[in-house]
């Protein structure tokens, strides 16, 4: 199945994949470092687990309610 995709892939469709992965990577890089200067700027470790629980918690809420 690979080897059918990848014979049917050209270098565009490559170079779109590979653009998409860098704004992707760029997003989430930008999102970490805005919750790490935002909340609870001079507690790291608070920060981390706020940040842990808030997603279990967002994750739970979505799971519930689909």
């Amino acid at each position: 199945m690979l080897e059918k995709i990848l014979k049917q892939a050209n270098l565009f469709d490559v170079f779109i994949i590979f653009v998409a992965s860098v704004a992707i990577v760029g997003f989430w890089r930008g999102v970490w470092n805005l919750v790490d200067k935002f909340l609870f700027p001079g507690n790291f470790v608070l920060s981390q687990l706020i940040s842990i629980v808030g997603g279990i918690l967002l994750l739970i809420i979505l799971l519930r309610y689909k």
